[in-house]
């Protein structure tokens, strides 16, 4: 039987190999969406180019009619077919290319994890667990609530709906065909990204990249199923990105025959279960300090290190770099500079957290809603009226 300090250096190990892991997991979930996404691109210069020939053929009544929903002739008849059509093929699309790589990754997550577990800790078997039970598994598994086949079937009659809407709203509007076309495709200028196409593309790698996270969290659970782990420890990624929710449950340790917050909690979710064999993370973890980038349209955003130019990340205070993997979110929130606090939080929040000295726990309900001002104020009335007043 390992003793406690060999059982704390394999720790050490599976900490920087699961951390390693996730980078990776994160550019393969990057493939799926880009092939997804070259598939977006052909079906949508097929429609737009079939739909500006369609609404040149339209006369005055046909339009005020497709605008009020009645396809009472043959050609709108057609065009409410091509575009439904369109939509079914999307939806196929993204199926095919979800069912090509998930079964992949299941299988790979569980003999990642599995042969980890094997080689860092002396005398444990080597798990064996069929890629099909572990997608069967996460398919059953609600995510949000949700299944993720359903979530997957969304997409393509919602992009379907918004075609709809664009057309309908163009032409009531007395835009030119060529005005209502680029609604829908974009400017070639901007490679397209401002056309309503592009809202598919979000809407897949959303979900794409929460439901491979899900896949790979259920992989880690049946590998840990079969060699008995008993506790395991939540591990949120430490930078800005990180929602509220996901800080406040970080470094939680629980026994795995207890009910806990799922591993994903949210879409865009990185947060994984690590096995603890003391209750505790042993090694080091990585982190990202940064600000918000600003963009050309005067907003701000989280930018990946490799995105930003070297002005763009002395701007933003970048700072990368490990920490024990025993620190928390909250801990280590709390030896970062005002500025990155004040933009995490919020100047409501960031008054709350340093006045009132509310720790970043109070923010989020057990289940990992994040609480309003408003719910705040009314948990923790006293405080509000010390800080804000009445």
């Amino acid at each position: 039987m390992a003793t406690r300090e060999e059982l704390r250096a394999a720790q050490r190990a599976i900490v920087a190999a699961l951390a390693q892991h996730a980078a990776h997991n994160y550019r393969a979930s990057s493939a799926v969406v880009n092939a997804i996404n070259v598939e977006i691109d052909r079906l949508a210069r097929e429609l737009t180019a079939s739909l500006a020939e369609r609404l040149d053929d339209l006369t005055q009544a046909e339009l005020q009619a497709f605008v009020q929903g009645r396809y009472t002739t043959p050609r709108l008849k057609a065009m409410r077919a091509e575009i439904d059509g369109w939509g079914v093929a999307l939806d196929q699309a993204i199926k095919a290319e979800w069912d090509k790589t998930a079964l992949a990754l299941a299988g790979y997550e569980a003999a990642y994890i599995g042969e980890v577990m094997h080689k860092t800790v002396d005398g444990l078997p080597k798990a064996k667990v069929k890629p099909e039970q572990i997608l069967t598994k996460a398919n059953r598994a609600p995510l949000f609530g949700r299944f993720v086949d359903d979530m997957l079937s969304d997409i393509g009659p919602a992009q379907k709906d918004r075609i709809f809407a664009s057309l309908r709203q163009g032409i009531a509007a007395g835009e030119s065909n060529s005005q209502i076309i680029r609604a829908l495709r974009g400017t070639p200028s901007l490679k397209h990204q401002d056309g309503l196409m592009q809202a598919a593309k979000r809407d897949v790698e959303r979900l794409v990249r929460t439901a491979r996270n899900h896949v790979a969290d259920v992989a880690g659970e049946e590998i840990f199923d079969a060699l008995g782990v008993e506790q395991v420890v939540r591990v949120a990624t430490l930078e800005g990105r990180t929602c509220a929710a996901c800080a406040a449950l970080d470094g939680k340790t629980y026994k795995r025959s207890e009910p806990r917050p799922p591993a994903t909690l949210h879409p865009n979710c990185r947060c994984r279960y690590a096995p603890s064999f003391d209750g505790d993370l042993i090694g080091n973890r990585p982190y990202v300090r940064a600000l918000k980038v600003r963009k050309r349209d005067g907003s701000n955003e989280f930018r990946s290190i490799g995105d930003m130019t070297k002005k763009q990340r002395e701007q933003a205070g970048l700072d990368v770099g490990q920490v024990k993997a025993s620190t928390t979110f909250g801990k280590w929130f709390g030896g970062q500079d005002a500025a990155f606090k004040r933009e995490w939080l919020g100047p409501a929040r960031y008054k709350l957290y340093t006045e009132g000295k509310l720790p970043l726990e109070r923010f989020s309900d057990p289940r990992g809603k994040i609480y309003t001002l408003n719910d705040l104020r009314q948990r923790d009335a006293e405080t509000f009226k010390a800080i804000f007043g009445n």
